[in-house]
């Protein structure tokens, strides 16, 4: 009776080899590439074209990381593509992975080439503030150079390789690294042409209801807090129903202050432009105390992934200098 137990012993220790888990093979780098790009698209004919592939090879190289990871990423939907729970967390940190590897790959290859820093702000800022102050920054550091993106969008810094953001957005919504640079407000400007047109002196909020005003439909969001009837209300000037309405509405901020320096208007001025434009003259405040917040502010947002380059710590050194050191009085 004791051989068959014998047996019995061998039978249980045998397998324990096979019980050990299997060594999984490393996730494909072009697979991620797929992934990372329709994740960013919701699009897999976009990442296609993106990646100078067939739509096909994209959705085998989404459906082959799918079975890697075992978990689905995307639900395809009859024209739309959306992210799952998993594919979310997995597109932020191939993003970023990704995003160090080009960057990694991009010094190597251009190491004897002048280092780099890409910025992205929105339009009017980059029109009014940024570009014409960049100049002095390039001729203190002229082996550094600067690409501006000025498109307006709200961009993945680590996934799209920008390495700093000059953001307007509230307090709330700002990245808990953000470095706050000013609070935003608006108050009435106008050219001094315009102003002597109509006896040089504003004796009270009331008397720019005789003026021509410009309204924004700017190309930020939250305008209504920065509207003249929420200037006149704060004022607290009491419009009736034949209060004068804005003689020209402009869609952009720096579309606005241009016309207000021509002599066309009155215009709900924003820090920090007002101030560039009445240190040079070019617009007066007749009521400077009486600020609206508009509840937003401007803030840096410095990409994690390069924020210790030299070059990057250089513009971000600077542009704080800037912001501290207001207004630069230009004719």
């Amino acid at each position: 009776m004791a051989r068959p137990a014998a047996a019995a012993s061998k039978d249980v220790s045998a397998p324990a080899a096979s019980r050990r888990p299997a060594r999984r093979r490393p996730i494909g780098l072009a697979a991620l590439r797929g992934f990372e790009s329709a994740a960013r698209h919701l699009s897999f004919t976009l990442a296609a074209a993106e990646l100078h592939l067939t739509q096909s090879a994209v959705s085998r190289q989404v459906a082959a990381l799918e079975n890697d990871v075992g978990h689905r990423l995307f639900v395809r939907k009859t024209r739309a593509l959306g992210l799952t729970t998993a594919g979310e967390r997995l597109a932020r940190s191939t993003r970023q992975a990704l995003a160090a590897v080009d960057r990694a790959v991009e010094e190597i290859r251009g190491h004897t080439g002048p280092p780099r820093v890409v910025v992205t702000t929105y339009p009017s800022f980059a029109t009014m503030w940024l570009v014409s102050r960049l100049a002095a920054f390039q001729r203190a550091h002229p082996d550094i150079e600067i690409r501006l993106d000025a498109q307006g969008r709200r961009v993945d810094l680590e996934a799209e390789g920008v390495d700093i953001a000059l953001r307007r957005c509230m307090p709330q919504d700002a990245p808990a690294h953000a470095i706050p640079l000013l609070d935003e407000d608006v108050t009435p400007a106008l050219s001094a042409e315009l102003l002597n047109r109509f006896g040089g002196r504003l004796q009270s909020p009331t008397d720019l209801l005789r003026l021509p005003l410009i309204e924004i439909e700017d190309d930020l969001p939250g305008n209504s807090t920065e509207s003249w009837a929420r200037w006149f209300e704060f004022a607290g000037v009491k419009m009736d129903g034949d209060a004068k309405a804005p003689v020209m509405v402009v869609a952009y901020i720096d579309q606005s202050m241009l016309a207000a320096a021509r002599g066309q208007g009155v215009v709900l001025a924003y820090r920090p432009f007002r101030e560039e434009m009445v240190a040079s003259g070019q617009l007066v405040t007749p009521f400077p105390d009486i600020r609206v917040p508009t509840g937003y502010g401007m803030f840096m947002v410095v990409s994690q992934v390069s924020r210790e380059r030299p070059a990057v710590e250089q513009l971000r050194d600077w542009l704080l200098q800037e912001f501290a050191r207001g207004p630069v009085s230009r004719v």
